[in-house]
């Protein structure tokens, strides 16, 4: 997987940083009402609580069903952010939440272990991925505990199993994952067709303040851009916070 997730050796993946491109999610009309699906967690949300969790709910698309909004559980802050993240990846098509892995430990009797997600990619990749904030991975020793994991838990659970913490999601990376997914909340409407003809009728990149301004639609405007950021249907320029002052241009054009 790219977007800097390491690996439980801490070993980065050989594409991290590299752009994976897949066909765009066709998104619902503004007339077209979905009902949310339920959560895929193998256990409820009130089972996992603990004194020290953070627990949410967020609604993301989930791509394997044309975008149709799925609910995932979280249970602190930093699942939160890192859900964000993982949610606007255009390489993940599936992400389910707290699944279940059974093994055997060294005297043959049965466990679990919970994953936080196991996310599917574009290419049928299954990677069980485990939050911990990095205090607690040294502490715990986690690293050798998902080695060891690793060793016992069947093939036909997960490709792979990696550790995440708060370092591979940047504060400007979740920032802007917390930005897109609220945007896409909103049905596309006419400011959206707006920006994209704006933009086809443009040569290179321009400020989104600029783009929204020269749309007519103000709020609207900017929420629309940021839903086809979202949808790569826009490309930023620079990896910046989005903003007023971030630059765009209409995908597929040479920067």
């Amino acid at each position: 997987m790219d977007g800097g997730i390491a690996t439980a050796d801490t070993t980065p993946p050989a594409s991290a940083g590299r752009d994976v491109t897949i066909p765009t999610v066709e998104e619902a009309s503004a007339t077209e009402w979905r009902s949310v699906l339920p959560s895929t967690a193998d256990r409820p949300l009130g089972r996992f609580r603990s004194s020290v969790s953070n627990q949410g709910v967020a609604i993301i698309p989930d791509r394997r069903k044309g975008g149709h909004p799925q609910q995932v559980f979280t249970e602190s802050t930093g699942e939160d952010n890192s859900l964000m993240v993982l949610s606007t990846r255009h390489d993940i098509v599936e992400i389910r939440e707290q699944q279940e892995a059974t093994y055997r430990d060294e005297e043959g009797r049965l466990r679990r272990h919970y994953f936080d997600f196991v996310v599917t990619t574009a290419e049928g990749l299954r990677i069980a991925l485990a939050y911990k904030p990095s205090d607690r991975v040294k502490a715990l020793d986690f690293e050798a505990y998902l080695a060891e994991l690793a060793t016992r838990i069947s093939p036909a659970f997960a490709d792979e199993i990696k550790l995440i913490t708060e370092h591979d999601f940047p504060p400007i990376q979740v920032a802007n994952a917390n930005l897109i997914n609220d945007c896409r909340r909103d049905q596309p409407n006419d400011a959206d067709e707006a920006v994209l003809e704006m933009l086809g009728d443009l040569t290179g990149a321009v400020r989104i303040a600029d783009l929204r301004d020269a749309t007519g639609y103000g709020g609207e405007a900017f929420r629309a851009i940021v839903r086809l950021i979202g949808q790569r249907r826009i490309v930023m320029e620079g990896q910046g916070r989005i903003g007023g002052e971030t630059w765009v241009r209409i995908a597929g054009e040479v920067a």
